[in-house]
């Protein structure tokens, strides 16, 4: 590595209070992962908010859609074993 950067590495390190500039690095590493993780949490939420008009979730609509999923399971394994 460059001396320039040998040396804001080491100035970040102690800036920071780490004992190591690997930690600094690992840190730099964690919040890069942070950040692509809410990039594509945040794009796969734009995706479903553009997917369609939304439907309104009222009292029992997961139990009819488990209830809804479970017919269908049970419909594609009584084809299969025809």
């Amino acid at each position: 590595m460059p001396e320039p950067l040998q040396q804001f590495v080491q100035g970040r390190v102690v800036e920071l209070g780490l004992d190591q500039p690997d930690q600094y690095f690992e840190q730099l590493l964690k919040e890069e992962q942070r950040r692509q993780l809410e990039e594509y949490y945040m794009e796969e939420c734009r995706k479903g908010l553009e997917s369609g008009p939304s439907i309104p979730i009222m009292p029992g609509f997961w139990e009819d859609l488990a209830n809804e999923i479970e017919r269908e399971v049970y419909e594609r394994k009584r084809k299969v074993a025809q």
